[in-house]
Formats: structure tokens, sequence, C-alpha cells
């Protein structure tokens, strides 16, 4: 009997090369996730560092300037912070569509794969089979000699 060979390998290929390409950009995604949660981190870092200072230099006496300098500071990083935290909300709808992508390219690969299996189990039973009706043919001809 011949080899093995299943007709949709080379789609099953393909599946499993867009498979890994859509995780790799999932992946990416992830990591630019992570930069901008920190980086906004860093952000109410500063904030809580600066009303900390703003707070000390209120206690030991300063000019209205002074303060109103942390004021706009605290204004300023206050909009950044909206700023990257709507370029975080963007980033974590990318990375949602591209999971969602990934996990059907995780089942297409596996649907392929299933069907590789259950083929490649159909071949396994025909080689047994036609193996077992060789052995079966020798044997009744080896019968019908010794007779």
């Amino acid at each position: 009997m011949k080899k093995f060979s299943f007709a949709l390998d080379k789609v099953l290929s393909y599946k499993r090369q867009y498979e890994e390409s859509v995780r790799s950009e999932h992946a990416a995604i992830l990591h630019k996730v992570t930069q901008q949660e920190e980086k906004i981190a860093r952000l109410w870092e500063k904030d809580g560092e600066t009303r900390r200072e703003m707070d000390e230099v209120k206690k030991a006496g300063c000019i209205i300037l002074q303060i109103r300098t942390y004021e706009s500071y605290l204004d300023y990083l206050q909009k950044e912070i909206a700023n990257e935290q709507r370029i975080l909300d963007v980033l974590r709808v990318r990375e949602e569509e591209k999971r969602q992508e990934l996990i059907k390219a995780k089942t297409d690969t596996k649907s392929i794969d299933k069907l590789k299996e259950k083929k490649l189990e159909e071949y396994r039973y025909e080689v047994a089979k036609e193996q077992e009706q060789l052995v079966e043919e020798f044997v009744n001809h080896e019968l019908s000699v010794a007779r």
C-alpha cells in the first residue's frame, strides 16, 4: 500500500504559519499594553510625588506663584494620564481583536489537525485490513497446497 499522504497538508502548513504569525502579533500588542500600563503607573507616581512635595511646600510657607506652578503641573499630569489612558484603551481593544483572531486561527488549525488524525486512522485501518487479507490469502494458499 502507498504511503499516507494528507490532501490538506499544504493548507495545514499555511494555517500553522498563520497561527504563529497571529500569535507573534498578539504577543507584540500585549507587550505594548504592558509598556503603556507602566507608563501610566509612572505618571501616577509623579502625580503623587508632586502632590506630596506641594503639601510640604505649603506647610513650610510659600508664595502663591509656587502653588500655582504645582497646580499647573498637576493639571498637565492629569491630562497626560488621560491621554495615555485613551491610548491604553485603544491598545486593549486591538489586543482583544487579535486574541479573537488567534482563537479562530487555533480553531482552524486544530480542526484540520483532527481531520488529518481521522484520515491517518482510516489509512492505518485500511493497511491493517489489507495485511490481514494478505495473511488470510497466504494461509488459504498454504492449506490448499498442503492437501
